[in-house]
């Protein structure tokens, strides 16, 4: 719920700016002015990047033990309150975690935001610049060690924050969307963001996540570039790029999975595989068959998955279905796949946050791709017998997963639930130029009843994809500015479909 709150109140007020929200309430405590914080760069090409702070400083690398001097200013940031729907109407306009949808019987769902009023603190960054001149990175530091020795990982610090002033309080408040008639129902979570001026919280039974004051829940970033001499630079421009230099990359340099190195775009650029279905730009309004190349591409990508006996595809399966209520087990195991997938050994930490049943599920799905967890004391029973491309596989669609809303995950269960996802296949794989097909076609008989073709095309809105039934054709088009959502879809529906035993 922090998370989902900090992510839209970035998305409200900076959409394409510097801001991070911070997705852990956990964080905020290391988030302090030039902390550092690790920038992992995109493997897949629809990804963002992900920030993790640490508990060092800038000063805890620094060589010498003089003290940075404080350069920090506080001001006044903004009050920020926003109020989006909050009533059950039939046929209304949506707001779900600010994302704005219409669709006929559709009920409203709110996200109330107001964290008060909030400060920005900020280090001096002509400050900074004399630091990077005077001083150098201590090579030989345990954190610097480890960073460099990943080649999609840059050290950064934190030189600007947002704070909240006062005490805030999250709810969750679950409400059931029922479409006209009451036939299908869909259970949606509002998030509510409220704070009190003299410091009090009015307690109900939904709220369950008290946030106080001085709270970072966003901040900013600058990339630092290391020389193999320690010297070290800002990145202060877009274009610039922060690292380490090809030598301390070779010293420390870590075999990658000869699959993930023909498959990702590694820190030293991209290869001609991803180039090619590297889409940065879809237009808008335009027929999903533009995203052909992104199908056929997770096709190959996926294919381990077809590989596997028919039990394992179907416990694969059912586990992931199982996983669309539950965005925590997703980031995670998105989180384990891509170490295991780069030849590293997983931080496993996170298995104890998760529900008992949960973290046993997912020790039983790593099992099946190859991979046992070890036992409390270590050891393992049973030699791992890891397959490189499948784990690539997993990382591929759970990567996709995770870059999915809340909401999308939860209809897209609906979808498994009421078994349409062979249709919805059918229908991405199978679109013409202009965006059409017959709506008498005997693949997508399914949709013509009207509770399987509502929710069809509430999982297409939430990605970004226009689903419109007419007299004689189905239409399937890019909505406004669609990003990346349309080729989270495709990827997604792929994979469930090789794993469900539909032919790809």
């Amino acid at each position: 719920m922090f998370a989902k709150a900090t992510s839209s109140f970035v998305k409200q007020i900076e959409s394409s700016g510097d801001l991070i929200p911070v997705s852990s309430l956990n964080d905020s405590d290391k988030l302090q002015l030039l902390n550092l914080v690790i920038k992992k760069k995109k493997g897949w090409f629809w990804q963002k990047s992900k920030y993790y702070p640490s508990s060092f400083s800038l000063q805890d690398i620094l060589t010498g033990d003089a003290p940075i001097k404080s350069a920090v200013t506080e001001s006044d940031f903004l009050k920020y309150e926003g109020k989006f729907g909050d009533n059950v109407e039939a046929s209304t306009g949506t707001e779900i975690a600010n994302f704005s949808f219409s669709l006929e019987g559709q009920d409203s769902v709110a996200l109330e935001s107001s964290f008060g009023n909030l400060k920005k603190q900020e280090f001096d960054l002509h400050q900074l610049l004399k630091i990077a001149e005077r001083r150098a990175i201590h090579l030989d530091h345990s954190f610097v060690q480890q960073t460099c020795g990943k080649r999609n990982e840059v050290l950064c610090v934190v030189n600007e924050k947002v704070i909240t002033s006062q005490k805030c309080s999250i709810s969750e408040h679950l409400q059931i969307e029922e479409k006209c008639g009451g036939t299908l129902g869909l259970k949606t979570k509002i998030l509510k963001v409220s704070a009190n001026d003299d410091g009090t919280i009015s307690k109900d039974t939904d709220i369950v996540l008290e946030i106080p004051a001085l709270t970072v829940i966003a901040y900013s970033v600058t990339q630092l570039f290391i020389n193999q001499n320690g010297q070290f630079e800002l990145c202060l421009l877009s274009d610039k790029c922060g690292g380490f230099d090809k030598v301390l990359l070779g010293k420390n340099k870590k075999e990658f999975s000869s699959t993930l190195c023909s498959s990702l775009s590694c820190v030293d650029g991209a290869n001609k595989s991803q180039e090619r279905v590297a889409i940065t730009d879809i237009p808008s309004e335009t027929s999903l068959s533009i995203l052909k190349p992104v199908i056929e591409e997770a096709k190959k990508q996926l294919k381990p998955f077809i590989e596997l006996s028919e039990e394992n595809c179907q416990q694969l399966f059912k586990f992931c279905c199982e996983f669309l209520d539950h965005e925590d087990v997703i980031s995670f195991l998105e989180n384990v796949l891509d170490e295991l997938s780069s030849g590293e050994q997983p931080n496993l930490m996170g298995l104890q946050e998760l529900e008992s049943a949960q973290a046993q599920k997912v020790k039983d799905l790593l099992h099946i791709l190859g991979y046992n967890c070890p036992n409390e004391d270590g050891s393992s029973k049973v030699k791992d017998v890891t397959t490189p491309e499948l784990l690539t596989a997993a990382f591929y669609l759970f990567s996709a997963l995770d870059g999915m809303s809340e909401e999308s995950l939860a209809v897209l269960g609906i979808c498994s639930e009421i078994q349409i996802l062979q249709t919805l296949h059918y229908l991405i794989n199978n679109i013409s130029d202009d965006g059409m097909l017959p709506v008498d076609n005997p693949d997508l008989l399914l949709l013509k009843e009207e509770d399987n073709f509502y929710i069809a095309q509430r999982l297409f809105v939430l990605s970004n994809v226009c689903l419109e039934r007419k007299e004689l054709s189905i239409k399937v088009v890019t909505g406004q500015h669609p990003g990346m959502l349309p080729v989270l879809l495709c990827i997604v529906l792929q994979g469930f479909a090789a794993l469900s035993g539909i032919k790809v």
